[in-house]
């Protein structure tokens, strides 16, 4: 065997060694989080969450925006400590409160299904603090994410990006 060859098969072998474990991750987050930490099953039912709360129709909904990674992001970011250990708390209780009342989880859960338990989550007044503050944190986060998209801003809103009336500077007077 020559040299070059050898070479070649050690740097092959050393990025196999380097890449593998990332392929054999099965619960990978589509996004990096520094702060928290959440299963890819409680990102799933975040997503879903999210879509409940604005679904799409004829128009765009909200996991068209990603909305649950703009929540994520926010949550991992802007919020402090106590918050955030309380909102995975509530993102927990929640799917539990879901699995005692339907025996599965809300991903698994039929649209249906979703839709009464957010009405119940909407109407109920003694839920625990956590899951109260997971829902509010979601929802406030899933239509800020969705009113800030481009195509809100544009198809919806009719924004300008200078307002006024239509100037034109090269136009002669009358």
């Amino acid at each position: 065997m020559n040299r070059r060859t050898a070479i070649r098969n050690g740097f092959i072998f050393s990025a196999g060694i380097v890449f593998l474990p990332s392929c054999l991750q099965k619960n990978k987050n589509s996004i990096v989080l520094t702060n928290i930490s959440i299963s890819a099953e409680q990102e799933k039912m975040l997503a879903q969450l999210s879509e409940t709360i604005i679904p799409k129709t004829t128009f765009i909904g909200a996991s068209d925006v990603k909305a649950h990674e703009f929540n994520l992001m926010m949550v991992d970011e802007c919020f402090p400590p106590e918050k955030q250990k309380q909102f995975i708390g509530g993102l927990q209780q929640f799917d539990k409160m879901v699995s005692e009342k339907f025996g599965k989880s809300f991903s698994d859960c039929s649209q249906q299904q979703k839709n009464e338990w957010l009405t119940f989550i909407e109407n109920k007044k003694d839920l625990s603090p956590d899951v109260a503050a997971f829902y509010k944190i979601t929802k406030q986060h899933t239509l800020q994410a969705f009113t800030s998209s481009q195509q809100y801003m544009v198809d919806v809103k009719k924004y300008k990006m200078v307002p006024g009336p239509i100037f034109k500077g090269c136009a002669t007077k009358k």
